[in-house]
C-alpha cells in the first residue's frame, strides 16, 4: 500500500491536500537532478544542498540552492525537504517549469516552485540587494527580519564578565547570532536599530511585483520585554510612514510583550500578532524554552496573548507550537499519546479565547538522528491537526486568511483544513 492510501484509509477526516502536504513534511522526497535545475529560477532554500561522493555534479558544483517551496495546482503551499530515502520523486514534466511528483513511480500530482520575484533580483537606492535587506518571501508572505540574532542564545551570567550561557530553544537554530547581524547593523542586548537598515528593507517591501498581501515581522527575541516592543515599534513606525501598514496586512511575529507596545502598534496599523509558545505543557515549556521561561515565563506569556487578542481582536491573534518537540531529549513526555492530550489541552484553552495555535511538525537539525522524527509519528500529527480542526468548528474560531492563509503556510496545515471545511 501506498503512503498516500494508507493516510487516505486512516485519516479520511483530512483534507486530501493536508494528507499529500504532510506526507511530503514529514517523508520528504528523494533527490532528482530537476531540482538543481529548478534552483536556478526558484525562490531558493535558505541552505545549499549537497551531493554524496560519487552523484553527478550540477554544473560542475556539488552544493547549490534548491528551491524552496513547492506549490501544487489547487494553491496549496509546502516546504521542499529532500530525504534520499523518500518513496516520493519530483520530475520534470511536460512543459517549462512544471514538474511531476510520483511515489513508488507512480504520478501523484502536477506541481511547480515559487519562482524568484523581480524584488528579489533588485537594488536599493544605495546599491544593497533586497534580498540582503532582511526581507524573504513564503508564497503570499513576505517575512521581514532586520534583527535576526536571538539573545537566548547568549545570556550574560550574572557575576561573571564576558561568559554566557545558552538559554535557546532545544529545536531552533534559526536565531543563532552571527554575520547577519553585522550587515544589519543588529547589536545584542539593544533595542534601537539603524535607520538605514528599516530604509532599506522598507524600499524593499515597496517594491511593485512582491505578489504578497502578508507582511510578517520577526526576529531574534531580546531578554527585556519593553525593549523588544520598542523595537517592533520602531519598525512598524518606519512601515507606517511609508503606506505600508495600508498596502500589506502587517502582523508582529515577535515575542511576549508589553500590552502598551501592542497598542501603539495598533494605532500604527498593525493588525496581527503571533507570540510563539512553542510547547504547551508547563514542565516542557520550561526544558525545552529555557530562555522564554527564564526571562518571560509561561504565565506572562499566556496574559500576553489573551491581551494581544483584546488589542487585535479574536481572528488576529496566533501562537506556533512545534508538534513533537515535547518527545525529544532528556525529560521529555514519554508516551506520545500523553503528549497529544497535552497539545490538545492547550487548544481547548486557547482557541475559545481567540487565539489560533498553528502547528508545524518537529524536523530533528542536530545529533546524530538529524533529519528523523522516530518518536512523533505522521499519523499523531495528523491527528493533531484533526482535533484542533474539530474544535475550531465547535468554537467558530478560524484560521483568518488575511493573517495566515493557504500561500503561506508551508509548514502548517491549519488553513489547508479551514479552506476545505469552508468548501
Amino acid at each position: 500500500m501506498s503512503i498516500l492510501e494508507r493516510l487516505a484509509e486512516n485519516h479520511p477526516q483530512t483534507p486530501a491536500a493536508a494528507r499529500l502536504k504532510a506526507a511530503l513534511l514529514f517523508h520528504g522526497v528523494a533527490y532528482d537532478p530537476c531540482l538543481g535545475r529548478a534552483g536556478e529560477w526558484a525562490f531558493p532554500s535558505h541552505m545549499p544542498f549537497v551531493l554524496q561522493p560519487g552523484e553527478p555534479l550540477h554544473e560542475g558544483q556539488n552544493k547549490f540552492y534548491t528551491p524552496q517551496l513547492v506549490r501544487f495546482p489547487d494553491d496549496t503551499q509546502v516546504r521542499l525537504r529532500i530525504k534520499r530515502d523518500s518513496r516520493f520523486r519530483i520530475v520534470d514534466g511536460d512543459a517549462p517549469r512544471q514538474f511531476t511528483l510520483l511515489e513508488d513511480g507512480r504520478p501523484v500530482t502536477s506541481l511547480t516552485f515559487e519562482p524568484k520575484l523581480p524584488w528579489a533580483e533588485a537594488l536599493t537606492h544605495d546599491g544593497t540587494p533586497m534580498r540582503s535587506s532582511g526581507l524573504v518571501q513564503h508564497g503570499d508572505m513576505l517575512v521581514l527580519n532586520v534583527a535576526p540574532g536571538c539573545e537566548y542564545f547568549v545570556v550574560p551570567k550574572v557575576g561573571l564578565a564576558g561568559k554566557t550561557d545558552n538559554l535557546s530553544c532545544t529545536f531552533c537554530l534559526y536565531g543563532v547570532p552571527d554575520q547577519r547581524m553585522d550587515a544589519l547593523g543588529q547589536r545584542l542586548y539593544e533595542a534601537e536599530l539603524p535607520q538605514r537598515t528599516l530604509d532599506r528593507v522598507a524600499e524593499a517591501c515597496q517594491h511593485p511585483e512582491t505578489h504578497s498581501r502578508h507582511l510578517y515581522l520577526v526576529g531574534g527575541s531580546m531578554l527585556d520585554m519593553a525593549a523588544e516592543g520598542e523595537r517592533y515599534l520602531q519598525i512598524a513606525r518606519s512601515l507606517a510612514e511609508r503606506g505600508l501598514t495600508e498596502r500589506y496586512y502587517v502582523a508582529c511575529g515577535s515575542g511576549a510583550i508589553e500590552r502598551r507596545h501592542m497598542v501603539a502598534m495598533k494605532d500604527a496599523g498593525v493588525r496581527g500578532a503571533c507570540f510563539n509558545l512553542e510547547v504547551w505543557d508547563p514542565a516542557q515549556f520550561a526544558r525545552i524554552c529555557p530562555g522564554k521561561h527564564k526571562t518571560v515565563g509561561r504565565d506572562r506569556w499566556l496574559a500576553a496573548l489573551e491581551e494581544a487578542v483584546d488589542v487585535f481582536g479574536p481572528g488576529n491573534v496566533m501562537s506556533a507550537f512545534v508538534g513533537g518537540a515535547e518527545l525529544e531529549g532528556e525529560g521529555a513526555f514519554e508516551d506520545p499519546e500523553a503528549a497529544l492530550e497535552s497539545n490538545l489541552a492547550g487548544a481547548e484553552y486557547l482557541i475559545p479565547r481567540g487565539i489560533v495555535p498553528t502547528w508545524s511538525i518537529f524536523w530533528k537539525v542536530t545529533g546524530k538522528a538529524r533529519g528523523e522524527e522516530s518518536f512523533y509519528t505522521l499519523d499523531l500529527f495528523l491527528r493533531l491537526n484533526e482535533a484542533t480542526a474539530a474544535i475550531r468548528a465547535r468554537t467558530g474560531r478560524f484560521t483568518n486568511p488575511e493573517f495566515f492563509c493557504r500561500r503561506c503556510a508551508y509548514m502548517e496545515m491549519e488553513p489547508d483544513f479551514d479552506f476545505a471545511r469552508a468548501m
